[in-house]
């Protein structure tokens, strides 16, 4: 699923307008990427938004 390991971020919908005013609903996904971390001593992959690993990498 497409879904943040970290701040459990997920798909939103809206709204796609066209030129011509027309409304019809999509899905905004998050930008996700997969990571290996290190957790309990084993190695992960794990997928994190963007954003969370802007964050991670300031935290360092």
């Amino acid at each position: 699923m497409a879904k943040c390991a970290e701040c459990g971020k997920a798909p939103s919908f809206g709204n796609a307008v066209s030129f011509s005013q027309r409304h019809t609903r999509r899905r905004f996904n998050p930008n996700l990427h997969t990571v290996t971390r290190v957790k309990d001593g084993k190695t992960v992959k794990v997928k994190v938004c963007t954003r969370c690993l802007r964050t991670a990498a300031k935290t360092r």
